[in-house]
């Protein structure tokens, strides 16, 4: 079975136990634009204990560690929201 970038990504991030997860393929609002390697443009909204106590690039740092391997020949880029479950309450 051949899993979608978008999967691949959304296996990648378990490594960070998220209690909540959502990644969204954003790739058709930036098809031909200047710069595109091809790689395909998701939204990240993670939500996980990895992250208390980190500054929110050391957050980013985390997601884009663990997304390592699909960067950049699979994903030109990612916008990513990371919060810890107390920050939601």
């Amino acid at each position: 079975m051949n899993l979608s970038t978008q999967q691949k990504l959304e296996q990648a991030l378990q490594r960070l136990a998220p209690i909540h997860l959502q990644v969204i393929d954003d790739s058709h609002l930036h098809a031909g634009h200047a710069g595109n390697t091809g790689g395909g443009h998701f939204s990240v909204f993670i939500v996980s204990d990895a992250f208390a106590g980190l500054s929110l690039i050391k957050r980013h740092r985390l997601v884009y560690d663990a997304a390592a391997e699909l960067l950049p020949s699979a994903i030109h880029a990612l916008s990513i929201q990371a919060k810890t479950p107390d920050e939601l309450k």
